[in-house]
């Protein structure tokens, strides 16, 4: 059998080549799902699941402009009915 003398640097300039293409297909998809809106505003809230979100600043300030209940509506919300005797 002959051998035959490959050149080094073209296995290394392959690798290289190789490896940076890999990398570049994992990161590719990781900086596509990982946009931010275009006001650059966001609030973390977590969901009824408990996962971390992020959601635009704009949409959480138009969702809640009601009254805060007070510690009196508290107490009697949790007040047991009467009982008659």
């Amino acid at each position: 059998m002959k051998k035959t003398s490959q050149d080094p640097a073209s296995r290394r300039k392959f690798l290289t080549l190789g490896i940076l293409g890999g990398a570049s297909l994992i990161a590719s998809p990781a900086a596509a799902m990982t946009s931010t809106p275009d006001d650059g505003e966001t609030v973390s809230m977590l969901t009824p699941d408990g996962k971390l979100v992020e959601v635009p600043k704009s949409a959480v300030s138009s969702a809640g402009k009601s009254k805060k209940t007070g510690n009196k509506d508290i107490l009697d919300w949790v007040k047991p009915p009467k009982t008659s005797k």
